[in-house]
């Protein structure tokens, strides 16, 4: 990820961060909650205003360094079965899907629920894409839903 040239470098920006700011920024990324923790620093008060790509920068630095500590991401077919149960809706269908961020390429897993409501269960970085497939087929088989997006062929 290229650096914002408008804002303070990552380490600057973290300097600049009040402690309970640090905190919150650091709690948000051990659970994966990437916007979260960008959310953290641009209300942090720092002045000038960091611009987003530098909070994402900077959430991206410190994942790299709380790498050892983060939440292992739900991916098993039991925890993903449990999540969409959890919904408290029934769940139509599931859909794979690609999508590209700043870090790459991702495949998410949402499940359809009421008029089209989409929430995400689980996402796939770096991984080959049988993996996910036969996970999101047994989740759809445990919950009598469709599965929906890319074929066997992958992307």
């Amino acid at each position: 990820m290229a650096h914002d040239d408008r804002s303070l470098p990552p380490h600057e920006l973290w300097a600049a961060l009040p402690w309970e700011a640090r905190e919150r920024v650091d709690a948000h990324v051990v659970q994966r909650a990437r916007l979260r923790a960008a959310r953290e620093v641009l209300d942090a008060g720092v002045l000038p205003r960091p611009g987003l790509y530098a909070c994402l920068e900077l959430v991206h630095v410190r994942e790299e360094i709380l790498a050892d500590r983060l939440v292992p991401p739900p991916r098993d077919a039991d925890t993903l079965t449990a999540a969409a149960r959890a919904l408290g809706r029934p769940v139509a269908a599931l859909e794979l899907e690609w999508d590209w961020d700043s870090w790459g390429t991702v495949l998410v897993l949402s499940a359809v629920h009421g008029a089209g409501e989409r929430t995400c269960l689980a996402q796939w970085q770096g991984v080959p894409w049988d993996e996910p497939l036969a996970v999101a087929a047994d989740v759809a088989g445990r919950l009598g839903a469709e599965l929906r997006g890319p074929g066997e062929d992958g992307p």
